[in-house]
């Protein structure tokens, strides 16, 4: 499998002296969101079009489990004049061109601190994922459904006394 998209750092300069150097570890989102797209394991658990779902052929009642089920994802997609028996209230003008796929993301940002072999540091890691990947697959932890994509520094100031 390929390693993923590489690390890039940062020395952030702050107005006030700090214990230890501020510094921004990243990777560029494009290569992540492609990496996790591209990912070998995740070609059979992604949804590429958006879909409705009801409980009954009479349409009463909606599904939404995955995001692509959801209206904003149909309405995104939705490009076709076939469409307007079933929605003929909406404006059906897809925000896409013909052929695209929405990829919806998501973040996620806990402090957490980093005491190994660091010196009691703190960080925030970001994390990125897809919404396209199914979410039975998502929530398991070993299916690596979330990339880390930053650690956001939490610096430590100097404080002179009084």
């Amino acid at each position: 499998l390929p390693s993923g998209p590489r690390w890039k750092s940062q020395v952030i300069c702050t107005s006030h002296d700090t214990k230890s150097p501020v510094v921004l570890y990243w990777r560029d989102l494009i290569d992540c969101i492609s990496n996790l797209f591209n990912h070998p394991l995740f070609h059979n658990c992604m949804d590429l079009t958006s879909r409705k779902v009801y409980t009954t052929a009479w349409k009463l009642s909606q599904v939404y489990t995955e995001w692509m089920m959801g209206d904003h994802a149909w309405e995104m997609q939705v490009c076709d004049v076939s469409c307007m028996k079933s929605l003929p209230h909406v404006l059906l003008k897809s925000v896409l061109p013909r052929g695209a796929t929405p990829l919806g993301t998501v973040l996620s940002l806990e402090k957490t601190c980093i005491t190994t072999l660091m010196g009691d540091h703190v960080t925030h890691p970001l994390l990125l994922s897809l919404v396209n990947i199914h979410m039975n697959t998502q929530l398991k932890l070993s299916s690596d459904a979330f990339i880390l994509t930053a650690l956001l520094p939490v610096p430590k100031f100097i404080h002179k006394k009084k």
